[in-house]
């Protein structure tokens, strides 16, 4: 189900290539040359650690990998030289992934998300993060889901941040999030973790929290995934983000071709189209306070 909302997709895709433009002020090494042969970065396949259950983010159907993150990682892959089928895919849970990139379990990781602050020139490296980010390639902000209410009463007990104060709050371990809300509401608030996206949902659905914190995108995938009325987002907004693709440290060949193909990926039209088949399609804007209907 798609949110009613003006101008969707439009502020996601403006704010994204802003947020893109402002944070690639480091020359891309390699621009105007020949590129580097495959061998050279990484070798005859490339894995790349992704979330299994992230509906129109990164999920997993089957044999198949679904969604906006997955979608990106594909056309990264692509610019590299690689072929779909030399892709392995590992699943990347959040309190995983620093580890992952660290121990060479992994090529890179899409889907990494970090707060606007330290993912803006000059702070964007290693040092800051403790791994190479190539991006941003989407922009997002933190946002808040709590469950819908058929009488169109909605519950109005949480209406803010501050609301969040003495409620059970389910965030994904080790997230950016779980992180965040720690930062701003200094241990007011009862947060319960839980590994994955689906797992919070599932908590919220059966009443062991009160609401599930966490990009607005990851939110707008599970509210539409239980049909877009059990569940609704906020549009609380409290912190700007973005995601990009994570790489061991040190990694500054591969980092500048990925910066490299993400700019392509604007600039031909496909990172519109992989919008609009995964979060376009469920209307995704930023869920400013939009029921999920």
């Amino acid at each position: 189900m798609a949110y009613v909302m003006a101008n969707a997709r439009c502020t996601v895709r403006r704010a994204a290539a802003a947020l893109l433009a402002s944070c690639m002020t480091l020359t891309l090494a390699g621009c105007g040359q020949n590129p580097l042969a495959v061998s050279d970065v990484i070798g005859p396949r490339i894995v790349i650690g992704v979330t299994f259950d992230q509906p129109a983010m990164g999920l997993r159907k089957g044999s198949g990998y679904h969604g906006f993150n997955v979608a990106v990682a594909e056309y990264v892959a692509e610019k590299l030289g690689y072929a779909s089928w030399q892709i392995v895919w590992e699943q990347a849970p959040e309190d995983e992934r620093r580890s992952m990139l660290d121990d060479g379990d992994v090529d890179m990781i899409t889907g990494m998300y970090e707060d606007a602050a330290d993912i803006t020139a000059g702070e964007k490296d290693s040092a800051t993060l403790g791994y190479d980010f190539a991006g941003p390639y989407l922009a997002d902000r933190q946002d808040v889901m709590v469950l819908s209410r058929s009488d169109d009463s909605s519950d109005t007990s949480i209406g803010s941040l501050a609301d969040l104060a003495g409620h059970k709050v389910c965030v994904i371990e080790g997230s950016e999030t779980d992180a965040d809300l720690q930062r701003r509401l200094d241990g007011g608030i009862r947060l319960v973790r839980q590994p994955g996206a689906t797992q919070c949902a599932t908590a919220l659905l059966t009443g062991m929290v009160d609401a599930v914190a966490a990009p607005g995108s990851v939110l707008a995938g599970l509210a539409d995934a239980e049909g877009g009325d059990r569940m609704r987002l906020l549009g609380l907004d409290f912190a700007e983000g973005g995601y990009g693709i994570g790489l061991r440290k040190g990694s500054d060949q591969l980092t500048a071709r990925i910066r490299e193909a993400i700019e392509q990926m604007h600039a031909d039209g496909s990172w519109d189209r992989a919008y609009d088949e995964t979060l376009g399609a469920i209307g995704y804007d930023d869920g400013r306070g939009t029921d999920v209907h």
